[in-house]
């Protein structure tokens, strides 16, 4: 765990794949604290880098059916 105290806040510094990832924990009173909103991130990580469904449209669809009406100004964007 990457865990760090500096000044009054904890820190986290870790990286998944080459990524780093690295942020302020201010609500953390305790290391322990820190730890486990370390992990929480984590998992919020993971959930989205390896949790992901498969696009449910392509690419021209999307162009076609969202993009074109918008650049031209016919509709109002809906993702």
């Amino acid at each position: 765990m990457a865990v760090r105290k500096r000044g009054s806040r904890y820190h986290y510094d870790f990286m998944i794949r080459n990524q780093r990832y690295r942020g302020a924990i201010p609500e953390a009173r305790t290391k322990a604290q820190a730890e486990q909103a370390e992990v929480k991130t984590k998992n919020r990580i993971y959930e989205r880098k390896f949790g992901k469904i498969s696009a449910s449209r392509n690419f021209a669809e999307f162009v076609n059916g969202t993009y074109l009406p918008w650049a031209r100004g016919e509709q109002a964007f809906q993702p």
